[in-house]
């Protein structure tokens, strides 16, 4: 059997030799895994700060840039307002101005045909009175060619105004 020494002088070796093995274990665990471990969590928990933060930057640098775009289409849309409200004025002279010159125009045709109608109304008016002048005449050559009676004079004058009313029809 075994005695009571042997027990403990076992046992302590046992222990010595399980703690000497546990402390060898953490160490090497310590060297080898946790120190390489904590360093690789360190350094991803570094690299995941820096891309929050340059998201917070390009979230910020977006805002930014949205309300730029946003001023530059307020303005656009006010420079849009004002320019078609100067295209509208200037369309309005445009009609305006082309109405006068209508207006302007109709009346030198107005003018026109009224000078061309007056010149036609003369020279109608100079042709009857040579027409009348050649039938004055000629009553007059007829008249004097022979000796006049009543009758004949009266036919004459008949023969003369069916002449003139003749040249006025034509």
């Amino acid at each position: 059997m075994l005695s009571w020494g042997t027990v403990v002088k076992n046992l302590n070796l046992t222990l010595i030799f399980n703690l000497v093995t546990f402390g060898l274990i953490v160490f090497l665990l310590a060297k080898f895994l946790y120190k390489p471990a904590l360093h690789w969590l360190d350094s991803r928990r570094a690299l995941e700060e820096e891309r929050l933060k340059r998201a917070e930057e390009a979230k910020r640098e977006a805002e930014a840039l949205l309300q730029r775009r946003q001023e530059e289409l307020s303005e656009a849309n006010r420079m849009a307002r004002e320019i078609l409200s100067r295209a509208e004025a200037e369309a309005q002279r445009i009609l305006k101005e082309a109405r006068a010159e209508a207006r302007r125009q109709a009346q030198a045709i107005l003018e026109e045909a009224r000078a061309e109608a007056e010149r036609e109304r003369e020279e109608i008016i100079a042709e009857l009175r040579r027409q009348y002048a050649e039938l004055v005449i000629l009553a007059a050559s007829r008249v004097l060619s022979r000796e006049v009676r009543r009758e004949d004079h009266e036919r004459l004058l008949e023969q003369m105004a069916q002449g003139i009313k003749r040249g006025l029809l034509q």
